[in-house]
Order: structure tokens, then C-alpha cells, then sequence
């Protein structure tokens, strides 16, 4: 079993999702699993992603019902005890698994894991998410994940890591909101349970 289940929506992101794999395979902690859902892709999505032989991909297709309810599926296949979450279009430092883990490693009983992350715009560049009385060196739980996400959330989907029993105590993705799903998600966990935060920019 791996330490990690990495959960990686796909729907149509043909031009991104190679790059995407790649910054997940090149991790510097390698002890991760990838569950990929394709949620009823019609590009030429699947056969970038058949173009990987890495015995780590595991693929799984389901008709189109949404991101929620892919993240969701993924997470009910995964093996691991954590779960990360990773868009189809977004890209991971080399050492954001290991940044992750070692925030959970050092930190065991939080809810939620984050890291910083880098906002890119369409026009390529790319700027610091700002977090409201957090030091640019922070690594530990965060005092008040409220009040510091008043600038920027300090939980982003492609920075998270989540323990595979918070979300069974807390719920997954709500699968009838149309938007704001992973923020919703953020919060209820929030509420009930310390988030520990690395302001180690690792994800864009």
C-alpha cells in the first residue's frame, strides 16, 4: 500500500495532462499512487494518459457527472490512508509530496494539510498566494484557518493533503453544489479539525 493515493480528475484536458503526470511522477517522495478519473473525456485525453507506462497509474473511466463526483470516486478506489488532490491542469513542484508529508509526519492529528501555492494566469505569469498573519516561514498548524484566509484560502485543491479517515468522518465533495465544492469542503473540515499549513510554495 502506498503512503499517499494521489486523486486527479480528468475531463478533456488533452493540452495539460501529460505535464500534469509528468510533475507527479518526478516527485521527490515516490511512495504515492495515482488514481486517475476520467469523467467520459471526449479529446484525446485517454491516449496521452495510456502513453504512460508506470505501473502507479491506475485509470479508471465513469460517465461524465462532475469534478465532486470524480474526486469522490477516486477517493473510494484509493489504498492509501492520505489523500492529495490534483487538477488535470495543474503542475507540482518536485518536493510537494515530500513537503506535504513531512507536515503530516511532523503534525499527525490535523484534519487538513496545505501547502502555499503559486496562482498562474492566462497569460502565463505567475504570482504568490497571500495568506492574512501567516510568516513566510510557517510550518505547523495554523491559529486561525478563518481569519488567515481572508486574503487567499489557505486550502487550495491542488495543495491539500487529507487524511482518507477525515473524510470519512466529514464527507467527501458535496456532488450537488454546482461551484464552491472544494471550498465547502475546506470549511466543514475547518470547523472540527486543526489545519496545519507549510508556506513552502510547492503547487501551481
Amino acid at each position: 500500500m502506498a503512503s499517499i493515493s494521489v486523486i486527479i480528475p480528468l475531463f478533456n484536458k488533452e493540452h495539460f495532462i501529460k505535464k500534469t503526470l509528468l510533475s507527479v511522477l518526478n516527485q521527490t517522495f515516490s511512495d504515492f499512487e495515482i488514481i486517475l478519473v476520467n469523467d467520459g473525456s471526449t479529446d484525446g485525453s485517454l491516449d496521452i494518459v495510456n502513453s504512460f507506462d508506470d505501473e502507479r497509474i491506475k485509470l479508471y473511466t465513469t460517465e461524465n457527472k462532475g469534478v465532486s463526483h470524480a474526486r469522490n470516486y477516486g477517493v473510494s478506489k484509493s489504498t492509501s490512508d492520505l489523500i492529495a488532490f490534483l487538477d488535470a491542469d495543474d503542475l507540482w513542484e518536485s518536493n510537494h509530496l515530500e513537503n506535504l508529508y513531512s507536515l503530516y509526519t511532523s503534525f499527525p492529528n490535523c484534519g487538513l494539510y496545505a501547502t502555499a501555492y503559486y496562482k498562474r494566469f492566462f497569460n502565463g505569469k505567475k504570482m504568490n498566494a497571500h495568506f492574512n498573519g501567516v510568516s513566510t516561514d510557517h510550518f505547523g498548524v495554523i491559529d486561525d484557518y478563518f481569519l488567515a484566509s481572508t486574503m487567499d484560502s489557505i486550502a487550495w485543491t491542488s495543495a491539500v493533503l487529507i487524511p482518507k479517515k477525515t473524510l470519512g468522518e466529514i464527507g467527501g465533495f458535496d456532488e450537488d453544489m454546482r461551484s464552491g465544492q472544494d471550498t465547502d469542503l475546506w470549511v466543514r473540515i475547518a470547523l472540527k479539525e486543526p489545519v496545519a499549513f507549510s508556506a513552502v510554495a510547492s503547487c501551481t
